[in-house]
């Protein structure tokens, strides 16, 4: 097994949930040289420093500045996202239907909700607490509200399937649960929760207490006494404060998801597959992170800002504070250019130079903002999401030229409706850097008649005005509680990640200087304003 196949096996099994996401990618980033900085503090970076921003401990932006950086340079930006389906708990989750005590969820995301019947499921998230953990019984400091990250690494709950007996209709209909009715996990029998909690005694039965109160007394919620704004089953809140050390009391809030607790493993008979859930997407958010931090060494001769962007809530549709459809992208990297400090910027860059006609011009500070608006058009956004490989089963569900195989290479991403945003001057410069890598290229267009999915790629490229390419590595059973890929991806890809950060700012620059000297050779006989007038013309094709 290879390392990185290992290093994503480790990193999917620790990252149940996207604050567990961010948890890993801050300690790696740390022992790698890299320092955080608050987004409600001054800011304040230079040429080769290594940085990053969280927001809601999901989301990360990390940002390595080239030691030939200026404020008219461009980004080199690479985008994935931390979140994928599954069940979260509801703020009031406490169920208690025919002598089962169960815990009440939301889908969150797409998800192949039958995939997760008959699995065993952990519980994980963050809890927000009060004081500063003081110990489970003891006192905490009033007001102050803390995070806790919990992973409950073991099977707690699950939701059986109905006999094949008793469910005849599914012989005709299929297995379609309704997600409401069908999906809410049992964490316990109320027999055994009388035994491990003598306090309950008396209140719990095998129906609800008082059915007058509750006329839905089939699905209302236990209306049991809660010291707590919520309800939640006692033996829940108890596991919580063990695991968390800090006393009942002072629980505040939860934001727990459940996850399958079969950890990640390699298979197949010449073992070249990976079973795991979460797949889509931390297959490219750990891939995007090692390669982000392989292409350290050559940092001193980069003239761009490398940037690494892992948001939260993609699989809902990004428009969130944290996620890739809001202001934050734009604000962080507006903020990063206007923290720069250019005490001695013209002096190295000058030293840097070999004429005028580097790659790296000498930086004047004058005009932050102009310069921040003229480095947006020498950027490149790779948005990095799983793709669909060709099922053996259904092969028909693929376009019958672009059917993406493991072991085949990165796929290239393309829909005409802009569900993708790849074009053909973005698709070109990463097939010429997947050339450098070593790294085979295949295609995915979806059919005509079906249905497309979408990425954080067209959202970032309309709201920055970045040239994109959508992008990703093929895999099977997408949105499934387990998912499938192979191992060969995992090095592909950290590999053509590197190549990305190391090689993006020289072949832009040199694309955009050959489309100049084109044109200024085009036609000897065009007049010093026409020269002029139609070299901007290309330069801006080839940007947009």
């Amino acid at each position: 097994m290879s390392a990185h196949v290992e290093g994503l096996i480790n990193f999917i099994n620790k990252s149940p949930t996207p604050f567990h996401v961010i948890h890993i990618v801050r300690h790696l980033l740390n022992s790698h040289g890299f320092r955080e900085l608050v987004e409600n503090e001054p800011w304040s970076i230079r040429p080769m420093d290594k940085v990053y921003v969280t927001k809601n401990e999901s989301t990360i932006i990390a940002a390595a500045i080239g030691g030939r950086y200026a404020p008219e340079n461009g980004f080199t930006l690479l985008g994935a996202h931390t979140d994928s389906p599954c069940l979260r708990l509801k703020p009031n989750s406490e169920r208690l239907k025919e002598g089962y005590i169960q815990l009440g969820v939301e889908t969150y995301g797409g998800g192949l909700w039958y995939t997760w019947f008959d699995r065993e499921l952990t519980l994980a998230g963050r809890v927000i607490v009060r004081g500063n953990g003081s110990g489970a019984g003891g006192t905490a400091t009033e007001g102050r509200l803390e995070q806790r990250l919990v992973h409950i690494n073991e099977p707690i709950a699950c939701v059986p399937s109905l006999a094949i007996h008793l469910s005849q209709e599914i012989k005709a209909q299929g297995f379609n649960p309704n997600s409401e009715q069908h999906l809410s996990p049992i964490l316990c029998t109320s027999i055994m929760e009388q035994l491990h909690n003598p306090t309950l005694q008396g209140l719990m039965n095998t129906g609800c207490v008082n059915s007058s109160t509750n006329p839905c007394s089939n699905t209302c919620p236990l209306p049991l006494p809660n010291k707590h704004s919520h309800h939640h089953p006692p033996a829940l809140l108890r596991l919580l404060s063990e695991r968390i050390g800090v006393s009942e009391q002072d629980i505040v809030e939860l934001e727990l998801y459940f996850a399958d607790s079969q950890p990640a493993r390699v298979g197949g008979i010449h073992k070249e597959f990976i079973h795991a859930p979460r797949l889509d997407n931390l297959f490219n958010s750990y891939a995007g992170l090692h390669g982000f931090i392989e292409s350290l060494p050559n940092l001193s001769s980069e003239c761009n800002m490398r940037l690494l962007c892992l948001f939260d809530h993609e699989e809902v549709g990004s428009t969130s504070t944290q996620g890739a459809n809001s202001a934050y992208t734009l604000s962080v990297m507006r903020r990063l250019v206007k923290s720069l400090d250019t005490s001695n910027l013209s002096a190295s860059n000058n030293n840097n130079s070999n004429n005028n006609n580097s790659e790296c011009h000498k930086c004047c500070h004058s005009n932050i903002d102009f310069y921040f608006e003229q480095s947006l058009a020498k950027s490149f956004l790779v948005s990095a999401d799983q793709a669909h490989a060709v099922h053996p089963a259904w092969s028909e569900r693929h376009e019958c030229y672009h059917k993406p195989q493991l072991h085949n290479g990165v796929v290239l991403k393309y829909n005409t409706t802009q569900r993708y945003a790849t074009n053909g001057f973005t698709a070109a410069t990463i097939r010429e850097i997947a050339r450098l890598a070593n790294v085979p290229v295949q295609e995915f267009v979806s059919r005509q008649d079906m249905h497309c999915g979408s990425t954080i790629g067209p959202l970032l490229s309309s709201q920055l005005g970045i040239p994109t390419v959508d992008l990703g590595f093929p895999q099977l059973a997408m949105h499934s509680c387990r998912e499938l890929c192979c191992t060969s991806s995992v090095e592909q890809a950290v590999r053509l990640y590197s190549a990305y950060y190391e090689n993006l700012s020289k072949i832009w620059y040199c694309c955009n200087n050959n489309h100049n000297n084109d044109n200024n050779n085009n036609d000897n006989m065009n007049t010093d304003e026409e020269q002029k007038q139609s070299s901007s013309q290309s330069l801006t094709m080839s940007m947009d």
